[in-house]
């Protein structure tokens, strides 16, 4: 009998924030040579608007960042428009809280200033509009969708599929990595039961590509260890079940001069790459493998 040749573990790394968030081009510079130096390909998730005036298909700098990185293995895909008011809808308790604010006073404050915006009619105009600035910064358009914060209503993805979209990456598999950020150690809480840790169907035409969680927001040196086991956790845990290891960390963080992001990154890819033999890949390459029938879809 043909011995059967198990599948890869996979391993993504997304990159938040670069662009209209967060248009310090070094930022982006020194993150995509620390990925480079590890030989990790990344799915940057780029903000298309920002302050200022500024847009992405008029900044040739950026462009040229961009577009080198993906010839050299890496991809670009969408996230958000402006990053800003909860524009697809209100933002989860658990990012909501990072700055000290009480969730259920912030969904309250956020659905006063913002909720008049949380129609269909609102987030097709502007996902359009998102769409349209990435399609002429990379003459394609993106595969992939994240809001900004990972603001979102229930009718965002009716409006995804109606423009075109078909793969989401906006939920969160293990929360405990946010409550991680704000020091709540003793009781963080545990994986989220809707959000199975690989691609699964969040509408009969919308697939969703989870979030596992994030270990590298802000660090000092006495968190590194304590978020890093954390990240191993997850690991084991994600490819036990056969899942597929999707990270979210911040342009901001990796590219920060301290370098505590990086250093954590660093031994967390090596303990993937050494102890799991995760095969390292992007955002576009996740949904050729599911589209080519690869990668297995979670099943409720």
């Amino acid at each position: 009998m043909p011995s059967v040749t198990p599948a890869p573990h996979r391993f993504v790394v997304t990159v938040d924030d670069p662009g209209g968030l967060i248009q310090d081009l070094s930022l982006f510079e020194r993150t995509r040579r620390f990925l480079d130096a590890e030989g990790v390909p990344a799915s940057f998730m780029v903000v298309p608007r920002g302050d200022g005036g500024w847009q992405l298909d008029r900044q040739p700098e950026w462009l040229e960042a961009l577009h080198s990185a993906e010839r050299d293995g890496h991809d670009c895909q969408l996230h958000g428009l402006d990053h800003a008011n909860c524009e697809f809808g209100p933002i989860p308790d658990l990012i909501r809280t990072l700055d000290g604010t009480d969730a259920e006073a912030g969904f309250r404050s956020d659905s006063e200033q913002f909720g008049h915006m949380w129609r269909p009619e609102a987030y097709y105009e502007k996902l359009q509009t998102a769409m349209a600035i990435f399609e002429r910064a990379f003459e394609r358009r993106p595969l992939v969708f994240r809001t900004g914060a990972l603001s979102q209503t229930p009718e965002l993805y009716d409006v995804m599929a109606d423009a075109g979209m078909r793969y989401a990456s906006n939920l969160i598999t293990d929360p405990r990595g946010w409550a991680y950020i704000v020091e709540r150690y003793d009781d963080p809480g545990d994986w989220d039961p809707a959000v199975p840790p690989g691609p699964h169907r969040l509408t009969d035409q919308i697939i969703n590509l989870p979030i596992i969680s994030e270990y590298a927001w802000y660090l000092t040196e006495a968190k590194i260890p304590r978020h890093l086991a954390l990240a191993i956790d997850d690991l084991e845990r994600v490819f036990a079940a056969g899942g597929v290891f999707v990270l979210v960390c911040h342009v901001q963080c990796v590219g920060a001069e301290d370098g505590l992001s990086r250093k954590l990154l660093h031994q967390l890819l090596q303990v993937a790459r050494q102890d799991f033999g995760v095969e390292f890949g992007t955002l576009a390459a996740l949904v050729q493998g599911i589209e080519r029938g690869d990668v297995s879809l979670f099943t409720p």
